[in-house]
């Protein structure tokens, strides 16, 4: 998630946690561990572009740097800071606490996060939120910002509160995430259409309306069900979308291919413009300033240019102006305000 999403968490944890022996600045000290896991791009600059795909939610979010990790820099604090407030015990639950949560969280959107890093670099991703969602942020911050203000002796009650309302919602996610997956499942099976892998995920922002992308033998296909303004007999017609693997092929076995290719689970697609191969993530959405834009038009969410050189991956930028357009497309989709279908190709 966002760096204000898991400032927020990590601090309405810690502050669960530890509002008696540290009070107010139990929320400080969330916010930065909170935030520790996504650290690890401070090693960058000395990363080629390959190495920092890899690297970024690596071993800083692995189940071992969330048990082991989390244990000793409880037991640090609690020796250079806390001795006099908390017990060894506490301190190294809390931090392990606010360690897995930012771990969890991850896992619940499209970016994937290496839970067993260094030993496999598998990501492992269920897609219920996007990368970014104030319904899931804002809770968390009302009660931060309350307990803050409290003069209570129990403003813990508010972090609290917003625990509660956040975890509510992502609760709501799963539900709402499920019953999408199954209603692409279902069509799918209907057209007969054999996938060879699937993926069902959130539209930037909100758990409402669902995207799914289908690998099968002749590309992919991509289709979208509003649990607001769809039913779940209406027939959803996918769009084919068509891996252009040729394009990739002067540079099959490259770092920066293979690279794209684990990343994406596979769910990538070729393009070339101006002479620039690109490879894209499907899994993360295309931006489409009309709704009725065909494949050849769309824009995607990530995307890296693909060169001879293979430590090289430099990914494309999206202007402000071209994801503004795209977020009125995909408003305007939820709630029924257009609904395009377009024809299977088979």
């Amino acid at each position: 998630m966002d760096s204000i999403t898991q400032a927020s968490l990590g601090a309405a944890v810690a502050h669960a946690a530890w509002h008696r022996p540290l009070g107010s600045k139990a929320l400080l000290w969330g916010a930065f561990f909170g935030t520790l896991p996504d650290l690890d791009i401070v090693v960058f600059p000395f990363l080629d572009d390959v190495q920092k795909l890899y690297w970024h939610r690596g071993e800083s979010h692995s189940i071992f740097f969330v048990l082991i990790g989390g244990a000793l820099l409880g037991a640090l604090m609690w020796r250079v800071r806390w001795k006099t407030n908390i017990s060894p015990q506490r301190a190294m639950a809390g931090m392990v606490l606010i360690l897995a949560t930012h771990v969890l969280i991850d896992y619940f959107n499209i970016y994937g996060t290496q839970f067993f890093a260094p030993f496999s670099r598998f990501g492992f991703s269920l897609g219920n939120l996007f990368i970014i969602d104030p319904l899931y942020t804002v809770p968390l911050l009302l009660g931060i910002v309350a307990a803050v203000f409290s003069r209570s002796g129990q403003a813990y009650r508010f972090t609290w509160a917003g625990l509660a309302v956040s975890s509510a919602y992502v609760l709501f996610s799963l539900v709402s995430h499920a019953y999408a997956d199954s209603v692409f499942s279902r069509q799918l099976e209907a057209k007969q259409i054999g996938a060879q892998a699937s993926y069902t995920g959130a539209t930037p922002m909100n758990t409402l309306l669902w995207r799914h992308v289908a690998l099968t033998d002749s590309g992919i296909l991509i289709g979208y069900f509003s649990v607001v303004a769809d039913s779940a007999e209406e027939e959803i017609e996918f769009v084919a979308v068509e891996r252009n693997e040729a394009l990739i092929a002067p540079y099959q076995g490259q770092r920066n291919v293979e690279a794209v290719d684990w990343f994406s689970n596979g769910f990538w697609v070729a393009e070339e413009t101006d002479g620039v191969v690109t490879m894209a993530d499907l899994r993360f959405g295309e931006l489409r300033t009309d709704p009725n834009d065909p494949p050849e038009k769309w824009r995607y969410i990530f995307a890296w240019e693909i060169s001879d050189d293979p430590d090289s991956l430099p990914q494309r930028s999206v202007s402000l102006e071209e994801s503004r357009k795209a977020l009125d497309t995909l408003w305007a989709r939820l709630t029924g305000g257009i609904c395009q279908r377009s024809k299977l190709e088979r």
